[in-house]
C-alpha cells in the first residue's frame, strides 16, 4: 500500500499501489488551495482507501463543471491529502507533497506528469513538461 500524511501527522491514509494518471494541475482552485503555481496530482482508486490514523474534515466546491470537488484535509494543520468529485465516483486525487514514499523519496520528482490539465491558465513562466499531453480544461477526454 502506498501512504499519505499531513504535515503535522495528525492524518495517516493508505491507498494502492499503481496510479491511473499523474497530472499537473494549473487551475486557479489549486493555486489557492496550495499556495503554488501549479499542483501535482496523482489519480487512484478510491477502493483501496483506508484512513489509518486521524479524522479528515471534508468540504465541498461546486466547479466550472457543475460536479462537486470534496477536499479532505486534516483538521489541525489544514493540509490536503486528497479531493474527490461527483464527477469521477470510485476516484481521488492524491496530492503529491503528502506523499510518504517508503523509500524516502521525493514525488515531485518520481511521479513525471502524463498530462497537464488547465492549461489556459498555466502562469508564463512556467514550462510545458515536453512529455505530457497538454489538455486546454480538464481531463475528460482520457
Amino acid at each position: 500500500m502506498t501512504q499519505s500524511s499531513c504535515l503535522c501527522g495528525s492524518n495517516v491514509i493508505t491507498y494502492g499501489e499503481t496510479p491511473l494518471i499523474k497530472f499537473r494541475c494549473h487551475c486557479t482552485d489549486e493555486r489557492k488551495l496550495t499556495g503554488a503555481a501549479f499542483a501535482l496530482n496523482i489519480l487512484h482508486s478510491t477502493a483501496d482507501l483506508n484512513v489509518v490514523k486521524g479524522e479528515l474534515k471534508v468540504w465541498g466546491k461546486v466547479v466550472e463543471s457543475g460536479n462537486t470537488i470534496y477536499n479532505h484535509c486534516c483538521g489541525q494543520c489544514g493540509s490536503l491529502l486528497y479531493r474527490t468529485s461527483t464527477g469521477y465516483p470510485g476516484m481521488m486525487v492524491i496530492k503529491a507533497g503528502c506523499m510518504d514514499l517508503p523509500d524516502g523519496g521525493d514525488p515531485s520528482t518520481e511521479y513525471i506528469p502524463d498530462v497537464e490539465v488547465f492549461t489556459r491558465s498555466r502562469v508564463p513562466w512556467i514550462e510545458p513538461v515536453a512529455t505530457a499531453r497538454q489538455d486546454w480544461g480538464d481531463f475528460t477526454s482520457l
